[in-house]
């Protein structure tokens, strides 16, 4: 009776866990170069066992008394590049991140929608300065500009800067910092960059593929409470029984 409360108790969790996910996704689904986060389920003994057994599970030795929420894994896909015809909006085509220097170190996003700072720099709004090849701020002075497929802006007819696209062995170890944001190490500067001028990368978060996960994860919350309620009447009944006995 008890190992029920447990699992079900658990389940309810990991599923508030798993709608608060999506949520996050649903409510980003206009951010330019959201990356949806998708978090799964697994059971609490399989994740003891993984981290004492360093990710190797032995084989029958896995319990099924409570469901957790695993660690939630970034779809790095790439979102719909939409023309926007603004002159200081860019968006990447293939890997990699524009790098931005903010007050808490570099951070790296697909975000590409920039303004002029100020001091007339680059700038994503909230965040920093977008950095260029050479990993230094972009000086424009000015939002007449004009950019080529490899990021070289031009003020009339002079080269202001190179815009950065930095690419890491493996985008999973990104920290997320932030909506859109991230930080990692061994970021490497693309020499080629594609980059597409007048243009933003949409989110990449599908809105009827979360709203069918978020209706299944909703339905299974119900049946957890619900028959966490069963359980309930249930060791009620058995309790008061015992008693007049």
């Amino acid at each position: 009776m008890v190992r029920g409360f447990y699992m079900l108790t658990s389940g309810m969790l990991t599923q508030n866990r798993i709608l608060d996910t999506i949520s996050n996704n649903v409510a980003n689904m206009k951010t330019n170069g959201f990356k949806a986060k998708h978090l799964a389920s697994k059971t609490f003994g399989e994740m003891m066992l993984e981290r004492v057994d360093s990710g190797h599970t032995p084989i029958g030795s896995t319990t099924l008394m409570a469901t957790t929420a695993d660690k939630p894994d970034t779809d790095f896909s790439e979102g719909a590049i939409s023309p926007t015809d603004r002159g200081l909006d860019f968006a990447i085509s293939g890997d990699g991140f524009f790098a931005v220097q903010g007050n808490g170190g570099t951070y790296y996003t697909r975000n590409g929608s920039f303004n002029l700072d100020a001091g007339g720099y680059l700038a994503l709004n909230g965040a920093g300065r977008v950095l260029g090849k050479n990993g230094q701020p972009i000086h424009l002075g000015t939002d007449d500009i004009s950019c080529d497929k490899q990021g070289n802006i031009y003020a009339g007819n002079n080269l202001a800067g190179s815009i950065g696209v930095y690419r890491f062995p493996n985008n999973a170890a990104l920290d997320t910092v932030g909506e859109g944001f991230y930080q990692g190490q061994n970021a490497q500067a693309e020499q080629t960059p594609q980059i597409v001028w007048r243009a933003v990368e949409s989110s990449n978060a599908d809105m009827s593929g979360e709203l069918t996960h978020g209706i299944a994860s909703q339905r299974s919350l119900q049946s957890c409470a619900q028959a966490l309620k069963m359980y309930d009447q249930i060791l009620d009944k058995a309790t008061t029984d015992i008693g007049k006995v």
